[in-house]
């Protein structure tokens, strides 16, 4: 009997050790912090295992993931490909740099600025730092 015992304990740490073991919304929790300040770490998080790829390609981290070091590099396919569903899934901070780009091209300025808005709405930092600028110069142009 003291056998069957030990081999159950054995059995519920060997089960509470494994990474399925874990709940899925902190499966969830861990990829998205992780790959969400990084491209990077998340393309590792997809080579870690099946359940973190299952997780990365499931959108969520697509809404959350900082592009930023994506831009000024040569863009792989798999970095466009990862570019366009952030896209699609309305990322601020892609919402925020297609808004830059937009805006200083000329004959898109309304577009950019909307993608500014768009941006500064779901709180991207630098999108509400830039419209403030621009709020602040429109307002300087009106009083001249």
């Amino acid at each position: 009997m003291a056998a069957s015992c030990s081999s159950e304990r054995m059995q519920t740490r060997q089960q509470g050790t494994k990474i399925n073991a874990l709940p899925s919304h902190l499966i969830e929790k861990i990829v998205t912090t992780v790959g969400g300040t990084s491209p990077i770490d998340a393309f590792k998080c997809q080579l870690v295992c099946k359940l973190f790829r299952d997780y990365v390609t499931s959108g969520t981290i697509y809404k959350i993931m900082d592009t930023n070091r994506l831009r000024f590099r040569p863009l792989s396919i798999q970095q466009y490909e990862v570019i366009s569903k952030c896209r699609n899934l309305n990322n601020p901070h892609v919402l925020f740099n297609d808004g830059m780009a937009r805006y200083f091209t000329i004959g898109k300025e309304i577009a950019g600025k909307q993608l500014l808005q768009d941006a500064a709405d779901q709180g991207q930092l630098d999108a509400i730092f830039v419209l403030g600028m621009m709020l602040m110069a429109e307002g300087i142009e009106r009083k001249q």
